[in-house]
């Protein structure tokens, strides 16, 4: 029987991620993985997430009769302030107390608020966005278009000047989105098409490999086969 993961995504290209990257790789655990995005205004789901929506999304995820497993995938870049123990967090110089702080705190809030058990829901925080999986390998990203290899130079440089690929920094001018926008503009590198394309191209392996807190989150979910 599989069991049904729900990973709760910021927007739509985690979304695609999830739908064409993960999921397909996890079937063979018997674990159906189910992104979802939250409505952050009427009509509207992905982006800038309010933590009230988020808490009474996850809560409400978390109470159905089907008692998924449900996990979150949101970007540790401009991640809403009201989220608990955000400034204390914030604070912090290693970026792996940043982000244990972060789930740690996101943990106990919504396991209390939705009154679940505890191992039913895995946060997961992503620094700083999605995006910074993609340098992963640089050569198969500038791959997917014909003019995006004369950006590997420049490309591969920012990626060596950072301890890997989830530390390039959270800066709305150098953030990893931002890398991948103005050094690729022939075609202009589009986030919900060109990333779940590319992350498919490096392959979750290689992504792994380049990205710990990813991974650990990924082994996390593994574990629950």
């Amino acid at each position: 029987m599989m069991k049904r993961v729900c990973i709760v995504c910021e927007g739509q290209t985690e979304e695609a991620f999830v739908e064409t990257v993960l999921a397909p790789a996890f079937y063979p655990l018997n674990l159906q993985l189910e992104p979802q995005m939250i409505e952050t205004s009427s009509g509207n789901r992905g982006g800038a997430l309010n933590y009230d929506r988020v808490k009474q999304h996850l809560r409400n995820t978390l109470r159905q009769k089907s008692a998924p497993i449900v996990t979150t995938f949101f970007d540790l870049y401009k991640l809403d302030k009201r989220f608990p123990n955000y400034e204390a967090a914030i604070k912090q110089t290693p970026l792996a107390n940043r982000l244990q702080t972060l789930e740690n705190a996101l943990h106990s809030d919504i396991v209390s608020y939705a009154e679940c058990r505890p191992e039913r829901f895995i946060p997961h925080i992503q620094p700083y966005e999605f995006e910074a999986l993609l340098f992963s390998d640089v050569g198969e990203l500038v791959a997917l278009e014909a003019q995006w290899t004369l950006a590997k130079e420049a490309l591969e440089s920012v990626r060596n000047q950072a301890e890997s690929p989830e530390h390039i920094n959270d800066s709305p001018e150098t953030k990893p989105a931002a890398h991948l926008e103005n050094k690729l503009p022939q075609p202009k590198f589009r986030k919900t098409r060109h990333g779940p394309l590319a992350a498919q191209k490096i392959g979750l392996s290689k992504i792994e490999s380049e990205c710990a807190f990813f991974a650990a989150w990924l082994n996390k979910i593994r574990q629950l086969a």
